[in-house]
């Protein structure tokens, strides 16, 4: 969002979709006021209405189109093949036995794919935290929904990208990175991506500071209020130290961890959050045998 004069960027577009639209998959829809959907303004967003609204963007030959989305926004509840959006269905094309997304085939493969992944242990907490208050009064959720974790989901879109059963030595993986790196070394994450990508890399994609920056962000996260509470007030990434990074989650034991969630949560949601991060686990950590490997040095 820093790059305005070379990206067109927008944030969780298949989410309108998923969550308001006549095609929508989220079982939250369930939980919420009668009128909730309709005052979104999003109540006639199909997959294909959001794909329209992105291929107007490309039009552009001045920009490359950038999408921040979730894997379970674009995957089939039932996690099953040959499931193609209704609305999508005119844009035919033979569909992949294997591809587990509500996109036909040759929509999967006009895209470039970047995973960011981070630790359960570290994001799930994050995440309760807008279930209840006092974010709850802003994203108006009182469930962890375990359908909406999305680490499956991720680890079946890298999959079909990046078919187990055909990988070869030549064979490049997705862009694949983990938040710890990416917070540690920022400049060697983002520059690598930039390369992988074919974009100019500069310094300025690590600052976000300026009053339009803030506006721009706003202005994209207030569709799903209370949950971007911490990414609004930042202003940039700048390398984390070691011992910072020695504090993180990843430092502490099971029992330290569930502690730390008793007591700021309370016995149930500690449980609630436990079961959440051990689904998670193993999909977390088959995905990061893939990221990008920092090279460490002094510029990071």
């Amino acid at each position: 969002m820093t790059q305005r004069d070379l990206l067109t960027c927008f944030h969780e577009p298949f989410g309108d979709a998923f969550y308001f639209g006549p095609e929508k998959i989220s079982q939250a829809w369930r939980r919420w006021p009668a009128d909730k959907i309709e005052k979104s303004g999003r109540a006639h967003y199909t997959y294909d209405f959001v794909l329209g609204m992105i291929q107007d963007a490309i039009e552009d030959p001045t920009k490359r189109v950038f999408l921040k989305d979730m894997s379970y926004h674009i995957i089939t509840p039932s996690h099953s093949a040959n499931a193609v959006a209704p609305s999508l269905q005119h844009h035919f094309s033979p569909h992949e036995p294997r591809n587990p997304t509500l996109f036909p085939t040759n929509l999967v493969n006009t895209f470039s794919f970047v995973f960011l992944i981070r630790k359960p242990s570290a994001s799930l907490p994050s995440l309760y935290r807008c279930f209840i208050p006092p974010l709850s009064e802003k994203t108006g959720e009182r469930v962890l929904d375990s359908s909406e974790l999305g680490y499956r989901e991720t680890r079946m879109l890298f999959d079909y990208l990046y078919p187990p059963a055909a990988r070869t030595p030549s064979m490049s993986a997705p862009i694949l990175v983990d938040a710890d790196d990416l917070l540690a070394h920022p400049k060697f994450i983002v520059r690598t991506i930039c390369q992988r990508l074919a974009l100019p890399y500069t310094s300025s994609m690590l600052t976000w500071d300026r009053p339009e920056d803030y506006a721009l962000a706003e202005s994209a996260f207030k569709k799903y209020a209370g949950y971007h509470v911490d990414a609004l007030k930042s202003t940039g990434l700048r390398p984390r130290t070691a011992d910072h990074m020695a504090r993180g989650s990843e430092a502490r034991s099971r029992e330290e961890e569930d502690r730390e969630w008793q007591e700021r949560y309370g016995t149930e949601a500690a449980r609630t959050i436990r079961d959440a991060v051990d689904l998670c686990q193993a999909d977390y950590e088959y995905l990061r045998q893939f990221r990008i490997v920092p090279e460490i040095d002094e510029d990071t």
